[in-house]
């Protein structure tokens, strides 16, 4: 069983309460302006809500308490976020509060949060600069992390990702976008993959659902090389180190150019944004086998 303190599926929904205390917090709707999909799955919540607010918000901790929308599954990520005093609202309140149909929100103060959720907006001064904010914020958090994954000191660490199944809230009608994980993509033959890199460099499987929002910023932040299916937590590749690199299993039947498969740039122009390099092994469908001497050349 995970520990509830590390479980960024739990649901969290919680009405906004008063502030106790002489001097109450002033109230501010945090409005995603993400690019595309839904915050309610990790790549959008992460890169088009989740860090742009501790991006513009980080500097307000003391004085203002911070509405945000329900987000699903990714509301235990935002749990983890200790310093910030935060009210989870239901996600029509936040987007009534733009035109004022509702009046316990119209009259709140609020913030429109503009996302980097899409390769147009990737842009390198940004991201160091969220790099250093949730750094100066966090550090300690991720340094803490290292006692769970000793392999992760190794020089040439190499971070392995499994994709876990779906959290059930994906199948119900409270999903934007239905279904996630290993229900959309999948490498059945991961852990021989593993046992492929493991015998020649330090590497760990992980299942990313498994682990602490910092747990997963320490473990890439601390890769050489990531192997993982294209999917929302290679977004991670942001905290890799210089001279960190992708490897990426990138479903493509036909073994088109990458630029010509469905969203296949996405984590290609992450690591060209932050000078990291990145390689990408065709996968012949979305669940197909992987032969693992390809990964290890492509790792080499």
């Amino acid at each position: 069983m995970r520990r509830a303190a590390r479980r960024p599926d739990r649901i969290v929904t919680i009405a906004p309460l008063p502030d106790a205390g002489p001097e109450p917090m002033q109230r501010l709707i945090v409005v995603p302006a993400h690019q595309s999909g839904s915050v309610q799955h990790f790549y959008h919540f992460l890169f088009g809500y989740l860090l742009p607010f501790i991006e513009h918000c980080h500097a307000l901790r003391g004085t203002h308490r911070f509405l945000l929308r329900d987000c699903g599954p990714m509301n235990g990520l935002l749990r983890e976020l200790d310093g910030f005093a935060i009210n989870i609202v239901a996600a029509n309140l936040v987007l009534n509060s733009l035109v004022g149909l509702n009046s316990a929100v119209g009259n709140l103060p609020k913030i429109i949060l503009p996302g980097f959720d899409s390769p147009a907006t990737y842009a390198r001064p940004r991201f160091l600069q969220i790099r250093r904010i949730v750094q100066d914020l966090y550090g300690p958090r991720i340094a803490a992390a290292a006692a769970r994954h000793p392999l992760a000191a190794s020089e040439r660490f190499v971070l392995v990702i499994d994709r876990a199944p779906p959290h059930p809230f994906y199948n119900t009608a409270a999903s934007e976008n239905r279904s996630a994980g290993a229900a959309r993509r999948s490498v059945p033959n991961m852990a021989e993959i593993h046992a492929a890199i493991a015998a020649r460099h330090d590497a760990a499987l992980i299942r990313l659902e498994d682990c602490s929002l910092f747990e997963q910023i320490h473990l890439f932040s601390r890769a050489w090389r990531v192997v993982g299916q294209h999917g929302a937590g290679l977004a991670h590749m942001l905290w890799a180190p210089s001279g960190g690199g992708l490897v990426e299993i990138l479903p493509n039947p036909g073994r088109r150019p990458v630029q010509a498969v469905p969203n296949g740039t996405y984590f290609r122009n992450l690591c060209n944004a932050l000078g990291l390099a990145w390689h990408v092994v065709p996968q012949a469908d979305a669940h197909g086998r992987v032969a693992p001497e390809e990964i290890l050349a492509a790792i080499a």
